[in-house]
């Protein structure tokens, strides 16, 4: 994806500041630092048919909205206790960036390996974070949900 020179519909202009920028068409997410790719994951997963991913066009972490070690009050792990969402960094309501299994599909949040999680939730820190979440969304394969 080559998207370190500008953000999606923006003419000319560059990701100047710290940019998330997730392509659910290429599965990628890249991290960027006034215009250049300091981290890119491949490895994740987003949410579920009932549960998506939202797609945010022009959006903002707020940095006093992430949590090391964050439990769900909406969703349970297998136990009925309350899903734990480690290096949780949230961008939309009940949506985080958070350590979780990138082969399992989430409630809408993006699951990253645990290295990944705890790599960006110290990267994002005390500072704001743009986001975008671009489309389109994959088309599922046949026989799955």
């Amino acid at each position: 994806m080559s998207i370190e020179a500008k953000p999606s519909g923006s003419g000319s202009a560059t990701h100047v500041g710290r940019w998330i920028v997730v392509s659910l068409a290429d599965h990628e997410i890249c991290v960027l630092q006034d215009g250049g790719t300091v981290h890119a994951i491949h490895s994740f997963s987003t949410g579920r048919a009932g549960h998506l991913t939202p797609l945010i066009a022009n959006g903002r972490i707020d940095p006093h909205r992430r949590f090391r070690e964050h439990i769900s009050s909406l969703y349970k792990n297998k136990s009925g206790k309350g899903a734990e969402m480690p290096f949780a960094t949230f961008f939309q309501a009940a949506c985080a960036f958070h350590a979780g299994d990138p082969n399992v599909e989430s409630h809408g949040c993006i699951h990253l390996a645990r290295a990944d999680a705890e790599w960006l939730f110290n990267w994002v820190g005390e500072n704001e974070v743009d986001l975008q979440i671009l489309g389109p969304r994959p088309k599922a394969s046949p026989g799955t949900v």
